[in-house]
């Protein structure tokens, strides 16, 4: 049971990845919020609150979805968050009807490693399992019934000889409106509880041993957003396991304030496309293209004699900067072009590939 213990403790600090803002507004807006540490009976500790930000940096492909890509950053004070780097990436994508979050294990990667040299179970790997668990999940459905609970995930593994079943579920409620910081303004939310559920298997059937719940208030609208949510604290008894039982502690996401767009962060005035780089390239190189308006967008590269050997954007974009990372790795060297057309506008450049 040690291991479920240790497994149980890994999924608690994995949430947290799953809990970010999406946006479909314009790159460069930013958001502060006030993060509110919960104690043990989930009442806020004001003494310990901190700050977060969450800059709309571009849009580009992830993971085959065209991403709305985050960067994120925390301070002690609000003023401080001028000052401080970003310090990790997020991503979402909406697709009219659900909003999507990609988990990534990252931030967990190191805490896992460790875990694994230990050798706890010589036939299981955290870090393994965990990764197995990256991909987008469907979150946030806005057209799902009220109260009634959908599934995004359930996973089975065998840890030391232990059966451990992961589900991943959601639930919408009731819309709410949230106010913020911005002067006279409040946003007309959709409610969902996200939740995170650790059973094991011990004779005669599945026993609940953790649930983590989220409560998230999204924007739906034109500026999709995460307006406020709430992870309460949560006491894990393992005692009747002959385990020493702890707390996980929650915390307040809210009372958002939109922040002025940088002055060095510019919403495109006309489309362009610059050159890809590195170049010459082996075997991944970076394309950058802005667009104006709205409208259907193909990103296509050619060879030397004109047939197609891939394309990388085929949608309709919004006004906005954007980029695409290409993997040549499956192509010859030799000479390419990359064309751009979005409505009336056609432009092509050169890249070379060189193995």
């Amino acid at each position: 049971m040690k291991m479920i213990l240790l497994f149980t403790t890994l999924l608690i600090f994995s949430i947290p990845g799953y809990t970010q803002p999406g946006g479909d507004f314009p790159p460069g807006e930013e958001y502060n919020y006030r993060v509110l540490p919960l104690d043990t009976l989930s009442n806020p500790v004001e003494a310990e609150m901190y700050y977060r930000r969450d800059l709309f940096s571009e849009i580009a492909d992830y993971k085959n979805k065209l991403a709305n890509i985050f960067l994120t950053k925390t301070a002690l004070t609000e003023d401080s968050l001028d000052i401080k780097p970003y310090s990790d990436s997020l991503f979402f994508y909406y697709d009219g009807t659900d909003g999507y979050e990609y988990f990534q294990t990252r931030p967990l990667e190191g805490l896992l490693m460790s875990l694994d040299s230990l050798n706890l179970d010589p036939n299981f790997s955290f870090l393994d399992f965990f990764r197995s668990l990256q991909a987008w999940y469907s979150q946030y459905r806005f057209s799902a019934p009220l109260n009634d609970e959908y599934t995004l995930s359930s996973i089975d593994t065998t840890v030391a000889g232990f059966n451990a079943r992961l589900e991943y579920t959601g639930e919408r409620f009731a819309d709410e409106t949230i106010p913020t910081r911005n002067a006279g303004y409040a946003v007309d939310c959709k409610k969902f509880l996200i939740s995170w559920k650790v059973k094991v298997f011990v004779i005669i059937g599945w026993n609940e041993i953790l649930t983590m719940k989220d409560t998230v208030w999204i924007d739906p609208g034109e500026e999709f957003w995460k307006v406020q949510d709430v992870t309460p604290t949560n006491y894990i008894d393992l005692s009747l396991l002959g385990f020493q039982s702890f707390y996980v502690y929650g915390s307040k996401t809210y009372y958002p304030f939109l922040v002025d767009v940088k002055d060095e962060v510019k919403i495109p005035t006309e489309i362009t496309l610059s050159q890809n780089y590195p170049n010459p390239f082996n075997p991944s190189t970076t394309i950058k293209f802005s667009v104006k308006g709205s409208g259907h967008t193909t990103l296509k590269i050619y060879n030397l004699i004109g047939e197609q050997v891939a394309e990388l954007i085929n949608a309709d974009l919004s006004t906005g900067s954007y980029k695409v990372d290409w993997n040549a790795a499956a192509v010859p060297s030799g000479v390419y072009f990359y064309r751009l057309k979005n409505g009336g506008f056609i432009e092509t450049k050169k890249m070379i590939l060189i193995k």
